[in-house]
């Protein structure tokens, strides 16, 4: 489970890495494929945590319908931890 601010990175979105080929710009969140963000609310009873992106320029056309500004419910299983690479 994950705690409150453990910092991942979105690696599916909504179980697939496939964006549906009918789905509007404002609704597509597999764009955000690769972000990262802080979990800031723990799993609800929908296997979602709240997670808000770090990259809010990748949000701006997309709908964000929660208080918490640039942040959206995410599957708990759709992210993995952040891994920072060190760059040699």
């Amino acid at each position: 489970m994950l705690e409150i601010g453990t910092r991942v990175k979105l690696n599916k979105f909504n179980g697939t890495i496939d964006t549906p080929k009918d789905c509007d710009k404002s609704e597509n969140y597999w764009s955000l494929i690769g972000e990262s963000g802080i979990v800031i609310q723990p799993k609800n009873s929908c296997s979602r945590v709240l997670i808000q992106f770090e990259n809010i320029e990748k949000l701006k056309n997309l709908h964000c319908h929660n208080e918490v500004e640039s942040s959206l419910w995410i599957l708990e299983s759709d992210v993995e931890l952040y891994q920072e690479h060190n760059k040699y």
